[in-house]
């Protein structure tokens, strides 16, 4: 079974771009990993502070991989001081197709 993750944040007023930047930045990177089935960034219509990823990983262990690799540490140093909020939900997948 795949893993799909659901990680939200909340930019801080005036750091909507740079989180864009920087969430932007890590895409590319992160789509061609190993066990990644799909990895995407997305911004709410309704509120734009509110960052949404959606992403879909082989297996806890793939995941695990990707949270480590370098472009994921430097951007986990990063976005803290970006951002008001964040989640992040490990989920177990019932039905349908990619996350």
């Amino acid at each position: 079974m795949t893993l799909p993750v659901v990680a939200i944040f909340v930019a801080k007023p005036g750091f909507e771009e740079k989180l864009e930047t920087l969430f932007r930045s890590v895409v590319e990177t992160t789509l061609r990993e190993e066990g990644c089935i799909s990895y995407q960034v997305n911004r709410d219509i309704a509120n734009p502070r509110r960052f949404v990823f959606t992403e879909e990983w082989r297996s806890r262990a793939d995941l695990d991989r990707h949270l480590a690799a370098p472009h994921l540490q430097r951007l986990s140093e990063q976005v803290p001081e970006c951002i008001e909020s964040s989640d992040v939900l490990l989920l177990e997948k019932l039905a349908g197709g990619a996350a």
